[in-house]
């Protein structure tokens, strides 16, 4: 059995949703700051992910209830015409996140968006093996499949992240992680941003000064949570 290495990133996490100005007042700010991501380079990348629910949604209903313990199982790609995709497990405990990747080949994406879970089997690593048994024993099932557009910034010292995510987008009942024909629905309004800022210990001072100019009282909604919509008039 092969190893597959597993990359686990641990820190906090802020959100903020922002208007148009504020995006690009930040844009222009933080190209002077930060270095764009060296995926997506200066333009950004698209992002989109299946997200994945236990039979009775439980991990809906500790976003809705607002649990101090959430997680989050999802298959990321960039492109429908990417050969891998990253196989994600993301968990946060008193607004501390850990997140674990494992990548899959596109075969293995594609069985586990049929609910075999078992070619997880197939990664020699323990996020893996724990994703296996939690996926089996409590039912998990895709349950959305959202995308949106990113920008990001990185920095090289204290694991310094910022996002800019917008046309936040998603489909019901439709989780074809590698389709280049879905029928989305928005999910924000154009003119608003999903802004996220991850660090260790401390934020650099510069970049909370840059972020002292914005309009930081809005919280934004949860993108698992947009995307289900159905589940949101079931509860409500």
């Amino acid at each position: 059995m092969p190893t597959s290495q597993v990359l686990a990133v641990s820190r906090r996490e802020v959100k903020y949703l922002i208007s148009l100005p504020d995006r690009m007042f930040l844009l222009k700010s933080l190209d002077q700051l930060l270095t764009p991501d060296a995926y997506g380079g200066y333009n950004g990348y698209t992002v989109r992910s299946v997200y994945f629910d236990g039979i009775t949604n439980e991990d809906y209903m500790d976003k809705k209830f607002h649990s101090d313990d959430k997680k989050r199982i999802r298959l990321r790609v960039y492109h429908p015409d990417d050969q891998q995709a990253k196989f994600e497990l993301k968990r946060k405990h008193f607004g501390q996140e850990l997140k674990e990747s494992v990548v899959v080949s596109r075969a293995d994406a594609q069985e586990i968006l049929k609910q075999n879970y078992s070619v997880l089997l197939h990664y020699d690593n323990p996020t893996a093996r724990y994703a296996y048994n939690l996926m089996t024993t409590r039912l998990y099932r895709p349950v959305s499949l959202i995308e949106y557009d990113r920008r990001a910034y990185t920095h090289p010292n204290f694991n310094t992240r910022v996002t800019m995510d917008n046309n936040l987008r998603y489909c019901d009942f439709c989780y074809d992680l590698f389709s280049q024909h879905l029928n989305f629905q928005r999910g924000l309004p154009p003119d608003e941003t999903i802004l996220e800022i991850k660090y260790d210990r401390f934020l650099f001072k510069q970049i909370q000064q840059v972020l002292e100019q914005c309009d930081l009282t809005r919280k934004p909604p949860s993108k698992f949570g947009t995307s289900r919509s159905v589940l949101k008039e079931f509860y409500y």
